[in-house]
């Protein structure tokens, strides 16, 4: 059963709670929140990015779907042009992702990137008392309805080893250090986002 939200609205709260439903029997939520990919975190390529809500729909995203693939050819020379004045600014900021698509970060960031051909998905980071999870909550492209819900990428919630608030690049950015050295970085926009990263270690804030 799908659950209505506010036009323009991002459904944080909703999402969180729906969200839960994808997590093992057996797994007891600690906090969770939605998640988008960090500032100038790229897409790994297209084969490497999950699949999910395969064959899903709510109402109106078939017709949502053919007009962003007639957009799609604008946002495609958008994309080319966009980063140029970025360049010089992006080396200020260090890198997004330290220790490849491989790497744990990689998962994370990788799993922040799904590909849902039929609908729209908001990401859900999850930390339960023994993972941490990534799990997906349908969203429909025309109205922003929540729809159903779907497990993703985890990792032992001890390979977390440092989270670090990047207010230097915008106060939603944070960046998660894992044992192998590597970090990601992710957006929180929420409010909530806070009780979350004071679940980890937290290295010092702004640039490492």
């Amino acid at each position: 059963m799908s659950l209505r939200v506010a036009w323009g609205k991002v459904p944080y709260k909703e999402a969180r709670e729906r969200a839960v439903q994808a997590l093992p029997a057996g797994e007891r939520l600690v906090q969770n929140e939605v998640a988008f990919p960090g500032w100038k975190l790229s897409k790994p390529w297209r084969w490497n990015r999950p699949r999910v809500l395969a064959g899903r729909r709510l109402p109106g995203d078939r017709w949502e779907g053919t007009k962003r693939a007639v957009w799609s050819i604008y946002w495609g020379i958008d994309a080319i042009i966009a980063p140029i004045p970025d360049l010089i600014e992006g080396r200020r900021r260090g890198k997004p992702l330290k220790g490849g698509w491989g790497s744990l970060a990689g998962g994370l960031a990788t799993a922040l990137w799904p590909r849902v051909p039929t609908t729209d998905a908001l990401s859900v980071i999850q930390l339960t008392d023994r993972r941490l999870h990534v799990s997906y909550v349908q969203r429909g492209r025309r109205r922003g309805e929540l729809g159903a819900v779907e497990p993703g990428w985890s990792t032992a919630a001890e390979q977390v080893a440092w989270v670090r608030h990047r207010t230097d690049v915008d106060p939603d950015t944070f960046e998660f250090g894992f044992t192998d050295g590597s970090w990601v970085r992710v957006k929180l926009p929420s409010q909530h986002a806070v009780y979350l990263t004071e679940c980890f270690p937290r290295a010092k804030a702004g640039r490492p």
